[in-house]
């Protein structure tokens, strides 16, 4: 799909196409190179078998599922449970109890029995534009049908699992160009039960975080996050989500950063993981295991921003760390939304549970 010259909120602009100012972003072409690796990262969730912030990377137990027919393995991050949280070694998200737009998940033996899964077959696309972003085309590379939700219960519980389906199938597994798998996913042992995922790192209430980026409502935030699209999640109600921001142009920071410097446009692989970068997007909130954090929920609704020619001129667009650094940015009127009008929610909601945070 190719990008028309009108500049998109997101990305692909398959809706809601506005105009971002060439200026702002230009100035975002030339920039620092990325954050150096973690030091002391503590980790949040306890059942995930290793960490590498230094390789963007994060070896979770991999379950194997079914869905009409087809193998699926899917990973398990939260729940809204915290009996369960402690017992699975998950993060405790009470709001995914009201995060509305779930499956019900059929359990035999253990095996869990998914009533719809992704198709990972499409190539994902992200080619950057003359300043990065917006990019000239972008798809995303796995999407859903509206069925599917990651957010899961079993049967008629009212427990909900955060459940992401990452590949499909008996092997082999394609961890290079995807097609069967998450675009996040760099490798896939059934016989270790695991599989290695791309990090993605950002910030939150001023420290430095670590995630992953498994599904987005929106085409555009899918083909950026490398996350499957599923719509669904986009039905959840505003009050089962978190604030996330992502800024267009910010130095070091935001969607031109990640074109031009983060190799967006690359299919991530175990052999280049280390030089791929995030956006540094901001996080509104963390787990309430971390010294500051409260009522968490993996799901987001994201704000998109962008840093106003007069800001960027007077190198105002620096790195932001906080959501409060931002909205008093934004309240300054330094920063607004794609189309001039006020910051604030874009309508895009985003599976990105925490892994870890930096320096606890």
């Amino acid at each position: 799909m190719t990008v028309p010259r009108a500049y998109s909120c997101y990305a692909t602009g398959v809706k809601r196409f506005v105009l971002i100012p060439t200026l702002a972003l230009a100035a975002a072409a030339a920039l620092p190179s990325a954050a150096p690796a973690a030091s002391n990262p503590t980790l949040l969730i306890s059942s995930v078998r290793a960490l590498d912030t230094a390789h963007h990377t994060v070896v979770f137990p991999i379950h194997k599922g079914t869905s009409n027919g087809t193998t699926v393995w899917y990973i398990l991050t939260d729940v809204s449970d915290a009996a369960q949280a402690k017992a699975r070694g998950l993060v405790f998200a009470p709001l995914l109890a009201g995060v509305g737009a779930t499956m019900t998940v059929g359990e035999s033996g253990g095996t869990w029995s998914f009533p719809a899964h992704p198709d990972f077959a499409p190539g994902r696309v992200f080619t950057p534009g003359p300043t990065g972003f917006p990019p000239k085309a972008a798809h995303p590379g796995a999407t859903a049908p509206d069925a599917y939700s990651p957010f899961v219960h079993l049967g008629g519980s009212s427990i909900v699992y955060n459940a992401p389906i990452v590949a499909t199938g008996d092997g082999p597994f394609d961890v290079t160009t995807h097609a069967n798998t998450a675009d996040r996913v760099l490798a896939l042992d059934p016989a270790k039960g695991t599989v290695t995922l791309l990090l993605a790192d950002g910030f939150a209430e001023g420290k430095r975080v670590f995630y992953i980026s498994t599904e987005a409502s929106d085409p555009g935030a899918a083909t950026i996050e490398r996350a499957t699209l599923a719509p669904r999640i986009g039905k959840s109600p505003s009050s089962a989500r978190l604030r996330i921001d992502a800024l267009v142009n910010g130095q070091g920071q935001g969607f031109a950063f990640d074109a031009l410097s983060g190799g967006l446009a690359k299919n991530a692989t175990a052999a280049n993981s280390a030089q791929l970068q995030s956006p540094g997007n901001i996080l509104g909130g963390l787990p309430a295991a971390v010294a500051g954090g409260g009522v968490y929920d993996p799901l987001w609704d994201a704000s998109i921003g962008v840093w106003t020619k007069p800001a960027v001129a007077a190198k105002q667009n620096v790195k932001l760390r906080s959501a409060g650094a931002v909205q008093k940015a934004a309240d300054a009127g330094h920063i607004t939304a794609p189309d001039g009008k006020a910051f604030g929610p874009a309508g895009i909601a985003v599976n990105c549970p925490v892994i870890a945070v930096e320096g606890e």
